[in-house]
């Protein structure tokens, strides 16, 4: 074999001349491309070679040189064609067995090929920049390396033609169907495409024993990550091949989470375990939450020591926020609230209930008192004719008037001036607590257009004719006076009225005595004392006047009698 150089071949060609068979020959010899060339791609211990064959052997060319007539004893390729005797078994390589096998030596000066060597300037490979071209298992590349196994009727291309871009491809044929991968870089980004229903990425649970193929055993139950186009919707499924979201994560526990499903005309994440849902969406002016779980939702606070917190988001240590039944019920501190909105708290002082699940709506204040083993309650309500104000807390009602904003004071309910107690009883005091035997204390000034005292007949038994006051009524000592600090009137002003200690002495009914001693008159009764005082006073006066005109009459008749 004779491979000439491309100058030469040139030359045989070209200004007119006729080529001889000999320039034919060595333009064959030196276009070694083909099967049919004897070419056998690289070298194999044990096989039979025979003269001409070619092979590589450590990136370089050797043709088959047997040494005289030694048959070895193989089989030939062809019995009837072969001639045994021109065979040798190959047994060393190339370069050592130097009687059988000769180098090729290919003349690079031409820029025909192109020679890769190693950082010490080494010869490592080489190929044909005519061609610029490699086919592995076809004759007409269609990639710089274009290697196409008959097998799995697949292809693998190597910087395809027309490509502009660094790319590699895979491309299976079946039915004449062509389904193609591609994989390229450009100066910004690395491209994946395809022309299948998507990708998808495996993982083996188990790691492939010596001499395996990795991927080789995948099947169906593997848990895949597969990206998808499939509608021109892309998609994302992380343990199945048919995502229904823009993302669609499984896992082995049945659980599901979808984010935009292909289904949603609004944004919105689907959670799914068993039979139950979450979904939250966005709508143009609303954030939603809707569920079909039996308990409702549950906002809770975990441990910050915990580290497996996701995985024990039901545990019992993580700390209920907030509730929100199927019921409409809402809970604050509470996964159990029993009205339409309950506010509590672990340990706290008491609960607020805000119900509406009655005919009247009420809003209740519950104290848990926890010194004692009894609760009380101040309950606001409405119902169609009245407001409502309800407690059962033993001394009744009580408004003050708070200290400044700040230091606590707007939360603490013990502190500030008392300005209007109403007992149990219904008895009222306004500036202070209420005395025993009134029904209403003003402690203060009060101004009114009218007074009236229900003494109707039919409220009183026993009435009486008061008996003579006009001598109690002349030992009574009118005063002048003015209020201190203690009666909550102002200081300054002079007032005109009755001691009551010294109206006791006289008229006992009119003065009423606290508990503490504090004594109080009841001025408008002293308006019948007054009246029988005058119906005495003028009792007295006509009949002095009777006696009066009885005298003159007498005087008169003696003087007429002169």
């Amino acid at each position: 074999m004779s491979i000439t150089t491309r100058a030469v071949l040139k030359a045989q060609f070209k200004s007119g001349a006729i080529p001889t068979s000999q320039d034919f020959i060595n333009l064959i010899d030196s276009s070694l491309v083909r099967r049919d060339d004897a070419f056998f791609g690289k070298w194999v211990a044990g096989i039979c070679y025979y003269e001409g064959d070619v092979v590589i052997y450590n990136n370089a060319f050797y043709t088959c040189t047997p040494a005289g007539d030694k048959p070895c004893g193989c089989e030939s390729r062809d019995s009837k064609t072969s001639d045994p005797s021109k065979g040798v078994c190959s047994v060393d390589n190339p370069k050592k067995d130097c009687n059988n096998w000769k180098l090729i030596d290919v003349d690079a000066t031409d820029d025909d090929w192109e020679i890769v060597r190693n950082s010490d300037k080494v010869p490592i490979a080489m190929y044909a920049k005519v061609f610029g071209k490699i086919g592995m298992g076809i004759q007409n590349p269609q990639a710089r390396v274009h290697i196409h196994i008959d097998e799995s009727q697949a292809d693998f291309l190597f910087s395809p033609e027309n490509a502009t871009v660094p790319a590699f491809v895979i491309r299976h044929t079946e039915d004449e169907k062509e389904q193609w991968l591609s994989q390229h870089v450009t100066s910004a980004r690395a491209n994946f495409d395809t022309n299948t229903t998507g990708f998808r990425f495996n993982v083996e649970e188990q790691q492939s024993g010596e001499g395996e193929i990795a991927g080789e055993g995948l099947t169906e139950d593997t848990n895949p990550i597969f990206l998808t186009n499939t509608g021109h919707i892309a998609r994302v499924g992380i343990g199945t091949d048919t995502p229904e979201a823009a993302l669609d994560v499984h896992n082995e526990n049945k659980i599901q989470v979808m984010v935009n499903p292909v289904a949603s005309v609004i944004p919105q994440a689907v959670f799914i375990a068993d039979d139950k849902y979450l979904a939250t969406a966005l709508l143009p002016t609303t954030a939603c939450f809707i569920t079909n779980a039996p308990d409702g939702f549950y906002f809770r606070k975990g441990q910050d020591d915990n580290k497996d917190y996701l995985a024990n988001a039901n545990n019992a240590d993580t700390h209920t926020l907030l509730s929100v039944k199927p019921s409409g019920r809402v809970g604050i501190g509470t996964e159990t609230p029993v009205t339409t909105v309950e506010v509590t708290k672990d340990g706290g002082g008491g609960a607020f209930l805000m119900c509406l699940d009655k005919i009247n709506p009420g809003f209740s204040i519950i104290n848990n008192r926890p010194n004692t083993d009894k609760r009380n309650y101040l309950l606001i309500g409405a119902d169609n004719d009245w407001g409502a104000f309800l407690t059962d807390a033993d001394k009744g009602f009580v408004f003050k008037r708070g200290g400044e904003y700040g230091g606590d004071n707007e939360l603490e309910i013990n502190q500030g001036e008392d300005l209007i107690t109403i007992s149990p009883e219904g008895k009222t005091v306004i500036g202070g607590l209420t005395p025993e035997g009134f029904e209403l204390n003003v402690k203060g000034r009060a101004c009114a257009q009218g007074l009236y005292l229900d003494t109707d007949v039919r409220k009183v038994k026993g009435p009486k004719p008061l008996g003579s006051v006009l001598a109690n009524v002349k030992n009574l000592n009118p005063v002048t006076f003015t209020f201190n600090k203690k009666a909550n009137c102002p200081t300054s002003e002079q007032q005109i009225g009755f001691l009551p200690h010294q109206v006791e002495d006289f008229f006992p009914e009119l003065v009423s005595t606290d508990p503490d001693g504090v004594q109080s008159l009841a001025y408008a009764n002293m308006v019948a004392v007054l009246t029988k005082a005058l119906q005495e006073q003028q009792e007295l006066i006509e009949s002095m006047g009777k006696q009066i005109t009885s005298l003159e009459k007498r005087i008169a008749a003696l003087e007429g009698k002169k």
